[in-house]
């Protein structure tokens, strides 16, 4: 089951558009009854990340003008089933959602990634630019064709990018991919790109681009 919060925007006609940002919130967890596969980077971080970009948001101290979904999808590893329900069953029309982020194993590698942004990429524009202002974490490079849970959005037609961190599977789908193998400097760097690429969105200066596929 999905989890799903909305904080309403701030602005009268804008808070009839909407930014979503999610994370799987599953693993593969047990194996057999004997093993467990803890999920730390993947993807404990990047449900983290969206709880406390959640929160930063709902303290009330940020004009966002536009309404905001934050969502915790479920069996990501079995399909992308969550992401695929949210998609097809949005709360709102398709046309009133101007970007979707989604955040992917974000808590360890060394450098940072938006993936599909080929496919959006005013969107990655924004991120690439924030970042240049801020912690220069962000390698210049991407993909299109969508990404893990920003694949049904892409493929409805909405603007989505992916967070990502770069040389990020070591512990993929390993016993190994625990809290202690964190890179923590770099989950916080790219929680706050995200969150200031959000916060930029939410602002309404962006407008919903076409989606290049």
């Amino acid at each position: 089951m999905n989890i799903v919060g909305l904080l309403d925007g701030k602005d009268d006609k804008l808070k009839n558009e909407y930014i979503i940002i999610g994370a799987h919130l599953d693993h593969v967890g047990g194996q057999g009854g004997k093993v467990y596969f803890p999920g730390a980077n993947d993807n404990a971080s990047g449900s983290a990340a969206v709880m406390e970009i959640a929160q930063a948001f709902a303290e009330g101290k940020i004009e966002n003008k536009r309404s905001i979904i934050f969502v915790l999808f479920t069996c990501e590893e079995q399909g992308l089933y969550g992401a695929k329900y949210l998609a097809n069953h949005l709360p709102v029309k398709q046309e009133q959602v101007v970007a979707m982020m989604n955040m992917d194993c974000v808590g360890y590698g060394d450098s940072i990634q938006i993936g599909n942004g080929k496919s959006a990429p005013q969107l990655w524009q924004i991120a690439k630019q924030i970042d240049a202002n801020n912690d220069k974490m962000m390698i210049d490079a991407t993909w299109n064709g969508g990404g893990a849970d920003a694949s049904p959005f892409h493929e409805k037609g909405i603007p989505a990018i992916y967070f990502v961190t770069t040389n990020s599977y070591e512990h993929l789908h390993e016993l190994t991919d625990k809290p202690e193998t964190l890179n923590k400097a770099l989950y916080q760097q790219i929680t706050k790109l995200a969150f200031l690429t959000v916060k930029d969105i939410a602002e309404g200066k962006y407008k919903r681009e076409e989606v290049q596929k």
